[in-house]
């Protein structure tokens, strides 16, 4: 357990309490601060959502006790099957698999969220549902926030030292801050559901890809449950010409934004997570970005040098979107070109990683 230092008697605000949030407050909490945590929903998201928890995410929770609890009930991406159509491509082995931090695992955000809050709450914080963040104001002094409740119209007031937005893409705390998010609209329409199936390899992931711009993922999430995810409108269609899906958990088209916030906060306030950037599902990147974003925060409350956070995230943000933004093209490449390259750049990793096809 990482035990809070005492009598820092600074205060934290953070705005949101989905992964990030809930990370943040936990980093701030473990070096003694107040803290209070507030979020527009009624609860802890009951979906499958980010699914990929990487090492880095886990090298940050390990302090605080929750990267075991991860590591207990999350499943071990060992290799990974590419297919193009019905076909054989390749397999992949997953680096690092057998470390003590190993370098991906899957476990659905429903079940990080409730590791996450169930840690938090040891240090005596109770996250403030159905609670918005509706006004802020700051100076030199700190922050003062105003919670409305979504249900009672009801406000409360609270004055921070610092405050936090990890409230997703449509931040409440970056609008109020009048904080640009430039980018653009990935072109159609993805789907996502989670399923039972029977999945007919040992390989705990699959690529599907095509020749005509379409792809699409799937990935265990434990007992029989998988994650499909596809840049087309049905990916329950490309999973049954594959394998028996025995029963739909849950099924949704959703729309893919590439932005970076213009500037991850002003002042006392800091941008973390989706309220800073988003990108497509290539990579499973996004939630671990966000987490880093919020241990990097209280490094930052932990030394008054909110610039810094706001320089270093930035740059990190840019980072991963150019990356899963290159790596999503790649991925869906339509010339004889780009088709030949893609596939012979991953039959060549399938094959140094160390499994035949």
């Amino acid at each position: 357990m990482w035990l809070a230092s005492q009598g820092r008697g600074m205060h934290i605000f953070v705005s949101g309490a989905g992964p990030v949030g809930l990370s943040a407050a936990i980093a701030l909490a473990a070096r003694g601060y107040q803290v209070t945590i507030a979020d527009r929903e009624v609860g802890l998201t009951d979906q499958a959502r980010a699914v990929g928890v990487n090492r880095n995410t886990l090298s940050l929770l390990t302090h605080c006790g929750a990267a075991a609890r991860v590591l207990e009930e999350a499943q071990r991406v060992r290799s990974v099957r590419f297919l193009q159509g019905e076909t054989l491509l390749t397999r992949l082995k997953v680096p690092g698999q057998d470390k003590r931090l190993p370098t991906l695992v899957a476990l659905p955000q429903s079940e990080t969220e409730r590791i996450l809050a169930e840690t938090l709450a040891r240090y005596a914080i109770d996250v403030l549902w159905q609670h918005e963040t509706t006004a802020l104001t700051q100076s030199d002094a700190g922050v003062e926030a105003t919670l409305t409740h979504v249900g009672t119209g009801e406000t409360r007031a609270v004055s921070a030292d610092y405050a936090f937005g990890a409230d997703g893409s449509h931040s409440a705390v970056r609008r109020l801050l009048d904080i640009d998010f430039p980018g653009r609209q990935v072109g159609g329409t993805w789907s996502v559901a989670d399923a039972e199936c029977d999945f007919p390899w040992p390989e705990q992931a699959c690529a599907v890809l095509s020749d005509v711009c379409e792809v699409a993922f799937m990935i265990t999430i434990g007992a029989g449950r998988y994650r499909l995810i596809a840049n087309h409108p049905d990916v329950l269609e490309t999973a049954r010409r594959l394998m028996p899906v025995n029963r739909v958990i849950s099924d949704n088209a959703f729309h893919v934004d590439l932005r970076v916030a213009e500037v991850m906060g002003k002042g006392r306030v800091a941008l973390g997570g989706d309220a800073a950037h988003v990108h497509s599902p290539v990579g499973g990147r996004g939630m671990n970005l966000g987490i880093a974003d919020a241990f990097a925060f209280a490094e930052a409350v932990e030394h008054g040098d909110m610039a810094h956070y706001r320089a270093e995230r930035l740059a990190a943000a840019h980072r991963v979107v150019r990356w899963t933004d290159r790596a999503y093209r790649a991925l869906t490449a339509t010339s004889s070109i780009g088709v030949f390259a893609r596939n012979s750049a991953l039959r060549t990793v399938g094959f140094l990683s160390g499994l035949r096809t």
